[in-house]
């Protein structure tokens, strides 16, 4: 039959998720203490043993074994020590059992309990630390415990942690109890326990959920060249392989675009476009603008010396180019690490057949003809096509990738944008 003692120990072990060795060494450690504190000495070192139940306790001062004594309270004579065991030699240690006292009893315990709960929250922190140390670098799932205006607290295999909002991707909003994936960036050890440095506005989270869906990635035989990011917003990623047999792309699209979906339902609103990275940045350039049509590429020294790209666009193509708020030509700048100047062109287009369109959610099964017209569209005015021509967008191809919220920037209304992304999104299924 299982005792109190040993009963007590299993809870604990339960309740912190400990191995019993440090939970039992807690305990051994709190009465070594409590003892010593009420009757022993500063110098005496005290070491207790649990047996089966509390009423085996034994309690042992360590003395060195010398040859000549000359503190009392640490060392021992051979022949002293020999009566304890008998083949205790010089240099040795021994364990010289302590008399029980009558007093040692609720005042004590009240000391080595305070002294055994702070050791079990040491070694519970300490165990956590080492437990999540192993794990930065990795995606982890959070529970939402609580949410503030400044920041949002989430559970992590115990552990509660904050999720501050610079590192939270903007206008998310988030609930009691809902699960989602965070990127552990660093873990620090305070007094207060471990605390996760966890983010999901990095470069490093994208490419941890790529990694997550993709067993090639995991592999190494398809990788992140290099990325350009905007959390919430929209994201670029040129992604390479050194197989020459494996498409890059095509490996984080999945089938169907399976994979790129599953990052998305992520990522929420946040668009992500999938490209072929090449060296040569004006190929990477060209295809980091698609679909927009670029007419010629100037690479150019600033003023300031540094190196800057003009790229000419015809007027149908340049509100493609820019993107919303000028995201989609700012990220493509980012990608090559140069600032990049639109300018419009009338020019004949240089064609450049080896960079490839990148690859979205919108545009995953089919490639649209550039001949065909927006009216060919069903279900939208003819006073929004007309309006959409007079900006000179007049081919279902510019519509690729598009949302609703992009287009009503340029000079539609919001339920006119709507039905303008429902029907090119049909076309494109059939």
């Amino acid at each position: 039959m299982q005792s109190r003692l040993q009963a007590a120990i299993n809870q604990l072990c339960a309740e912190k998720n400990l191995d019993q060795e440090i939970v039992l060494e807690a305990i051994q450690n709190a009465i070594a203490i409590a003892y010593k504190k009420d009757f022993g000495t500063a110098g005496q070192q005290i070491q207790v043993h649990l047996g089966d139940d509390i009423s085996e306790m034994r309690i042992f001062e360590i003395r060195e074994v010398v040859k000549k004594v000359e503190d009392v309270e640490i060392q021992i004579t051979e022949k002293e020590a020999q009566k304890i065991r008998p083949d205790a030699k010089i240099g040795e240690s021994v364990f010289v059992p302590v008399p029980p006292h009558e007093d040692f009893g609720r005042i004590a315990a009240q000391t080595a309990k305070h002294v055994m709960n702070q050791k079990l929250q040491e070694a519970e922190r300490e165990m956590l630390f080492k437990k999540f140390t192993d794990r930065e670098g990795q995606l982890l799932t959070a529970r939402v415990q609580k949410v503030d205006r400044d920041c949002a607290l989430l559970d992590i295999d115990g552990v509660t942690t904050m999720l501050y909002t610079r590192d939270q991707i903007p206008k998310e909003n988030y609930f009691t109890g809902q699960r989602m994936k965070v990127y552990l960036d660093k873990v620090e050890l305070t007094s207060k326990g471990p605390q996760l440095r966890i983010t999901r506005t990095t470069n490093d989270f994208i490419e941890a959920l790529f990694e997550q869906e993709i067993p090639e990635m995991r592999e190494g035989l398809v990788y992140v060249a290099k990325m350009a990011r905007e959390p919430g917003v929209r994201c670029k990623i040129a992604v390479a392989s050194d197989d020459g047999s494996i498409d890059p792309v095509g490996a984080f699209v999945g089938q169907r675009g399976s994979r790129i979906n599953s990052v998305m339902e992520e990522v929420g609103d946040e668009r992500l476009d999938i490209i072929q990275y090449y060296d040569d940045p004006k190929k990477l350039l060209i295809a980091a603008l698609s679909p927009a049509k670029i007419a010629k590429v100037e690479f150019f020294k600033g003023d300031q010396g540094d190196e800057r790209v003009k790229i000419f666009v015809r007027e149908e193509e340049r509100a493609v180019a820019i993107g919303r708020g000028g995201q989609n030509v700012r990220l493509a700048g980012h990608l090559i690490n140069m600032q990049v100047d639109v300018i419009t062109f009338d020019g004949p287009i240089e064609e450049d057949e080896s960079a490839s369109q990148p690859v979205t959610k919108e545009k995953v099964v089919k490639e649209v003809s550039e001949k065909v017209t927006i009216d060919r569209l069903e279900g939208v005015d003819e006073e929004v096509i007309t309006i959409l021509k007079d900006l000179g967008l007049s081919q279902i191809k510019q519509f690729e990738g598009l949302k609703a919220k992009d287009l009503a920037e340029i000079g539609i209304t919001i339920e006119q944008a709507e039905s303008v992304a429902k029907a090119v999104e049909k076309f494109l299924k059939k």
